[in-house]
């Protein structure tokens, strides 16, 4: 006859393997608090990435805010309690982490619209190559890695502080500012009623490959081929494209950029990271198409 302790025992041994091992092992995923990251498309798509990777992480946000990229990026690279990022990719952060070679943005960020003086437009009509678009100033802002991506091409930069990149556009300081498309088509209408004139360029879209991607330390490698897994599996089933195509940045971008009547100057990106680039072509958005 079993005695009471012999029953509990079993009784508890018994509940145990009743539960599902992983039940115990949630794994926490911690990313950067600073900001309104739940409303990004980065961040949609990482819900979307680790459901569909069959993998029990839990999204949560980091006990500190991070309010620059480089600041955040070497947090992740210094073990500390922030486990992923989501940035345009670049060779200065690949040495640093693990990508996750998926754009999470199809490369839209890379076509860029102008923010110029709409009494200017016939200017920019006749543009059609890049040596036209050569005799133009363009404006970003201090320290931003377009400025490298735009002067290697032999584009001539002036740069700023960003609130005062819109008036330059009309002070004869410079002739366009290039922003992402949905950028230049909310920040016009931001824009306007301070800077009047201030109008998005209709004719033209200057391209280079830029991808907005998921980077992990290197030391979690498992946790780069579960998120990849989880995104090409979204990709497939076609969950990824309906969270791409209901996001209003994505939306207001197709639906008022006007990207396949525009003329596209094409110009190489010497900052993104040899993976990158090697990317399945399906993934990279085209407007031709």
């Amino acid at each position: 006859m079993l005695t009471r302790i012999s029953l509990c025992v079993a009784a508890i041994m018994a509940s145990c393997l009743s539960v599902p091992a992983y039940a115990e092992q949630k794994l926490d995923l911690f990313y950067n608090s600073a900001g309104n990251k739940e409303k990004t498309l980065g961040f949609q798509v990482l819900q979307l990435a680790i459901e569909k990777s069959g993998k029990p992480y839990v999204l949560k946000p980091s006990p500190t805010g991070y309010s620059s990229n480089a600041g955040m990026v070497d947090a992740i690279a210094n073990g500390a309690e922030i486990d992923i990022a989501w940035v345009n990719a670049a060779k200065a952060v690949s040495a640093k982490l693990l990508s996750v070679p998926f754009p999470i943005d199809r490369g839209l960020g890379g076509y860029r619209l102008f923010l110029i003086d709409g009494a200017r437009q016939n200017e920019f009509s006749k543009v059609k190559t890049l040596s036209d678009l050569s005799k133009f100033i363009a404006l970003q802002g201090t320290g931003w890695a377009d400025v490298d991506v735009l002067r290697k091409s032999g584009l001539t930069v002036r740069t700023g502080p960003q609130k005062n990149l819109y008036r330059m556009t009309l002070g004869q300081r410079g002739d366009y500012f290039a922003r992402g498309v949905n950028e230049a088509l909310n920040e016009q209408a931001k824009q306007v009623a301070d800077v009047p004139g201030l109008a998005v360029e209709k004719t033209l879209v200057l391209q280079y490959p830029s991808a907005s991607i998921f980077y992990v330390s290197k030391s979690r490698p498992e946790l780069r081929d579960d998120l990849l897994r989880g995104l090409e599996i979204a990709w497939k089933d076609g969950s990824f494209e309906e969270v791409f195509l209901s996001n209003p940045d994505i939306k207001l971008a197709f639906d008022k950029g006007d990207l396949k009547t525009r003329t596209i100057i094409k110009i190489p990106n010497p900052n993104l990271p040899d993976d990158i680039l090697a990317m399945d072509a399906k993934y990279w958005f085209d407007p031709q198409k």
